[in-house]
């Protein structure tokens, strides 16, 4: 077991993904709950980062209030300022877009000074939409076979529901990479450390003296350990992915484990 896992309290700063961690879905996840709520009232700086793109900071920290963990927009990184921000790194204001998503999504990229349409477009965004459309999916596929660069918020093919899950944003990216498999993509969210290095930066941490928490190795423990976390999952009856070369620091069945120890080694 590495010294970590046998020295809990050495954590000085967290980084957690949201879904599948702090709750499901519209449910709190009670031992979550009491592990953030200890964190913050023994003056453990925590923060945010989740490949969610259906909301902005701050709708994410007033769900997280009402559920009664205390938090901040400040303390938010998600896809949606993560997408503007690779986009803003690359392409001029004005440049036409076509983007599949939700509206904290296409408000971003329309703040940003970007033009939303599905003619002509020059670069085609990919985020989740509870009504995505065929006709949209043939809107981003044209557009890629015309040479559009494509951005892909996330590439989580499961999203954890209150139920079960639903089919996230890889999806959607991999059925625009069957039908253009010569479109090179730039993925955004996690398993890039985009949005954890954003994270790092809010909370003034090294990244040896903070832990990163999920509950997938895909995309989770492989950003953390990207952007030089120990990283701790979270277990969850997501299917593992038998190719997943990452291996989590410590695997742990509540986050009260983080706090009454031990966590159970990888």
């Amino acid at each position: 077991m590495s010294q970590f896992l046998t020295q809990i309290a050495d954590i000085r700063a967290v980084v957690s993904d949201l879904d599948g961690v702090a709750y499901r879905g519209e449910l709190p996840i009670t031992d979550s709950v009491a592990a953030f709520r200890t964190w913050h009232r023994r003056g453990i700086p925590y923060a945010f980062v989740t490949n969610n793109a259906t909301k902005s900071a701050e709708q994410f920290a007033a769900k997280l209030d009402r559920m009664g963990i205390p938090a901040t927009p400040a303390q938010v990184f998600n896809t949606v300022s993560g997408t503007a921000a690779v986009m803003r790194g690359r392409w001029p204001a004005g440049t036409r877009v076509f983007a599949i998503g939700e509206e904290p999504l296409l408000d971003a990229l329309r703040q940003a000074g970007y033009h939303l349409g599905a003619d002509d477009a020059e670069v085609v965004v990919l985020g989740f939409d509870a009504e995505l459309t065929y006709a949209k999916l043939r809107t981003a596929v044209r557009a890629a076979l015309g040479g559009a660069a494509i951005i892909v918020t996330n590439p989580d093919v499961l999203a954890p529901t209150e139920d079960g899950y639903e089919p996230c944003v890889g999806v959607l990216a991999a059925a625009v990479s069957a039908a253009v498999p010569g479109a090179a993509s730039i993925v955004v969210g996690k398993p890039e450390p985009l949005l954890i290095e954003q994270a790092l930066a809010y909370l003034g941490t090294a990244p040896a003296d903070t832990v990163m928490i999920g509950d997938q190795i895909g995309t989770d423990i492989v950003a953390g350990q990207r952007a030089g976390l120990r990283s701790i999952l979270i277990a969850s009856d997501i299917p593992r992915d038998p190719g997943a070369v990452a291996v989590p620091d410590g695997i742990v069945a509540s986050l009260l484990e983080l706090i009454d120890g031990p966590a159970a080694p990888a």
